[in-house]
């Protein structure tokens, strides 16, 4: 199972917001970008991981998001 989430209020595209994310915080994300024009500005999250680091991910890409639209 896997998650789209839009990227764009950052003012990055989905493939930069990956990478800062990763060089950030070491949490992979794929870019939106990898599956096509339609999904440009999006970052895939898949859910792979046991619920409770799942949880502490998300969290900590909602606030590395929200910094970047400040």
């Amino acid at each position: 199972m896997y998650l789209m989430l839009d990227v764009r209020s950052t003012g990055m595209s989905g493939k930069d917001f990956a990478y800062a994310l990763l060089d950030a915080h070491h949490i992979a994300v794929m870019p939106g970008e990898s599956f096509g024009k339609a999904a440009a500005g999006h970052i895939r999250v898949a859910m792979t991981i046991e619920d409770a680091k799942y949880v502490e991910a998300l969290k900590t890409l909602c606030a590395f998001a929200a910094q970047l639209c400040e």
